[in-house]
């Protein structure tokens, strides 16, 4: 137990300090904060949520004396809460009787991320615009500002064109970057622990994701109100709606990585198929629309 204890206390301050390291203004700060959530995926992953919530506390303790507040408030809500949500619906069986239980579904995990998500991003609406909920209007302000003193654009049409084609979908964009960034961290502690022999839960079947039932639900009470709804309400559900469509876009992935199995060259259409994905948006929707259906398509069952 004393073992534990130090290595989580070790977690907590190493993840302290690299998400420090961000401040730098340097390449290898940025990749340190990246990866800042790793040391307590790791002590979670391996020793349970006890011993993460002593890292974590650790962890913003010293974020508050030695960094600022405002960080530390950050790193909690961006990374220790989804932190101990994660391992909490990772390393819990899920009883099915008395007798018998099974480990849950990595689904729940990534769809349980998304609704911390979207509650950021209604939260943010009602705190972040003194009770107005024009959201954009703040974005839109922010971006502005940041635009105009940190990046050299040309000139104000430029930035306003530019700010004017990413605000749409700004907390949607920011909201997946978040959720990939803490599913990276989150792949690559598992895999280190398994390496080591240290892990709890044994390997995820990553091929085989699933999203439940209620986020469909989610998803479709969104967009609904989207399509209805204009102003400030079509900002906020467009964008939520948006968020939990990430279930679907992983699904999607891991039927297209199946699929590019099945062929001659794998490695080259998975190359063909991610270049595609990063520069156009078709494709993104294309492939959250096949992830969308895969619960009645079953592709990966299909074309095993």
């Amino acid at each position: 137990m004393q073992k534990e204890f130090l290595v989580s206390v070790a977690g907590g301050l190493l993840s302290a300090s690299m998400t420090s390291a961000i401040l730098l203004n340097s390449g290898v700060g940025i990749i340190l904060g990246y990866f800042g959530l790793l040391p307590i995926m790791l002590v979670g992953f391996s020793s349970g949520i006890r011993y993460l919530t002593i890292a974590s506390c650790f962890c913003v303790v010293s974020l508050i004396l030695f960094s600022s507040q405002a960080q530390a408030t950050l790193h909690f809500f961006s990374i220790v809460i989804p932190s101990i949500l994660i391992c909490y619906l990772v390393l819990n069986r899920q009883y099915i009787n008395d007798k018998s239980s099974r480990w849950r579904e990595i689904g729940e995990a990534v769809s349980a991320m998304t609704i911390l998500a979207i509650i950021y991003l209604l939260a943010g609406a009602a705190f972040l615009t003194d009770g107005s909920y024009n959201l954009e209007s703040q974005i839109r302000g922010t971006l502005n500002k940041i635009f105009s003193e940190r990046m050299q654009i040309a000139s104000a049409l430029d930035r306003k064109l530019l700010i004017n084609t990413i605000i749409p979908y700004f907390p949607a964009l920011i909201a997946s970057s978040w959720l990939i960034m803490i599913l990276i961290n989150a792949v690559i502690a598992q895999s280190i622990l398994i390496k080591i022999d240290k892990n709890i839960r044994p390997r995820l079947k990553y091929s085989l994701l699933l999203a439940p039932q209620w986020v469909y639900w989610v998803f479709t009470i969104f967009g609904a109100i989207s399509l209805f709804g204009s102003g400030k309400i079509e900002f906020i559900t467009q964008n939520a709606c948006l968020i939990s469509a990430i279930p679907f876009f992983l699904i999607g992935l891991t039927v297209f990585n199946h699929l590019a199995r099945r062929t001659r060259a794998p490695r080259t259409v998975l190359f063909i198929f991610y270049i595609f994905l990063s520069i156009s948006s078709w494709a993104i929707a294309i492939c959250t629309i096949i992830g969308f259906f895969e619960e009645w398509l079953r592709l990966r069952e299909k074309y095993i």
